[in-house]
């Protein structure tokens, strides 16, 4: 079985991540849109960079434990600033041996993966936001789809609903 697995909020305790990074950064002060749009900045000019394995604390427990399990079947799929997610994935997965991540940029994840539609077919895709999920059962409709709740918000309701990575497939 082939997965794809989105990394915020799916693999990634993203708001545990931004509350550590904006006392790190001491952008405490600033309004959400500023201090996201200081981490992209950084980012893209590379002032904003995590020591290898930094990040690995933001990993959900049970991520790292299916990346491990299925080493070489999981591709780990992002969506958001190339710079900033290149530099939280290299950071959080270093020293699980084989992970493969594509960045897709401002690409939506199934405009990004229609075009290689013999590679995905069958295969697994697991994401928390439903407009991803929209956008892909569009645009690659061979793909089976998981809504991750790590929230406890409410699910959307259109796919089958996971809590933790273990449930799937």
């Amino acid at each position: 079985m082939t997965y794809y697995l989105d990394f915020d909020r799916t693999m990634f305790d993203t708001e545990a991540f931004k509350e550590w990074l904006w006392k790190r950064e001491g952008t405490e002060d600033l309004s959400p849109e500023e201090r996201v749009l200081d981490a992209y900045r950084k980012a893209d000019d590379g002032t904003l960079s995590f020591a290898p394995g930094e990040l690995s604390r933001f990993l959900y427990q049970d991520a790292a434990a299916f990346l491990r399990e299925k080493e070489n079947s999981v591709t780990v799929i992002t969506y958001g600033n190339k710079a900033l997610q290149e530099a939280k994935t290299k950071s959080a997965f270093h020293g699980i041996p084989r992970v493969s991540v594509m960045l897709t940029g401002d690409v939506r994840k199934g405009v990004f993966l229609a075009p290689h539609a013999h590679l995905h077919a069958g295969a697994v895709l697991a994401d928390d936001t439903p407009l991803e999920l929209e956008i892909i059962s569009r645009e690659c409709p061979g793909l089976a789809l998981y809504e991750v709740r790590r929230d406890g918000k409410e699910e959307d309701g259109r796919w089958p609903v996971v809590r933790s990575l273990s449930e799937l497939p």
